[in-house]
């Protein structure tokens, strides 16, 4: 389970408290991470700022297959944040059936409560985080950084999936990450703008209320 999907999942898992605390979040997150992985596999492309399927491939992997899938067959070809903002519920069910399938984690439904979820390694979590926080924080030039440690960074980041990536940590690198965000190609750049628009609504629904 080392797609980026999967990896920015299993970054959030709270081991402690055994639950998913970033739900909206890590939607965006996961959407980013799974057309990032598309791009680095050569099966979407950017065409003039909006993706496109290339070549009919497939992947093998059932989250990444199923969001190609409908990135194939919508009649119209839509910009990357828009995809980011699509089906983000869906795809992070995906990723969590997926992982419980593999064994990965344990899920755990509880009436009016949130779902109980237990990671069977509970090492996953806190090495992935640290990795974010390393990448993000270190000294190695972003040039030699691989898209994908700049992708689990960045987006970790962005979508502020766990406290060691607070806000003073963010903004006490933030030309860096603005610099991970680009290195992870173009589903980076679109990760922030849906986080922007998101912030922005939330914003607007504040003031309105």
């Amino acid at each position: 389970m080392d797609s980026l999907p999967a990896r920015l999942f299993l970054l959030a898992c709270e081991v402690e408290k055994e639950q998913l605390k970033w739900g909206d979040q890590l939607g965006y997150a996961i959407r980013a991470g799974t057309l990032a992985e598309l791009a680095a596999r050569g099966c979407v492309a950017d065409d003039k700022g909006r993706v496109r399927a290339v070549g009919g491939h497939r992947t093998g992997d059932p989250v990444l297959d199923g969001a190609l899938r409908v990135i194939a067959e919508h009649p119209r070809a839509r910009r990357w944040h828009t995809w980011v903002q699509r089906e983000r519920r869906q795809t992070c069910l995906a990723v969590e059936e997926q992982l419980a399938a593999a064994g990965v984690i344990r899920v755990e439904s509880r009436p009016l409560r949130r779902k109980r979820i237990t990671v069977r390694d509970r090492s996953v979590p806190g090495a992935l985080r640290a990795e974010a926080v390393a990448t993000l924080t270190g000294g190695e030039p972003v040039a030699r950084v691989e898209p994908s440690r700049a992708a689990l960074a960045s987006f970790a980041a962005l979508a502020r999936l766990c406290p060691e990536l607070g806000w003073r940590v963010r903004h006490q690198n933030r030309r860096r990450l603005k610099e991970l965000t680009a290195r992870a190609g173009v589903a980076g750049p679109a990760l922030k703008k849906a986080m922007d628009a998101r912030a922005a609504a939330n914003n607007a629904g504040a003031a309105g209320g």
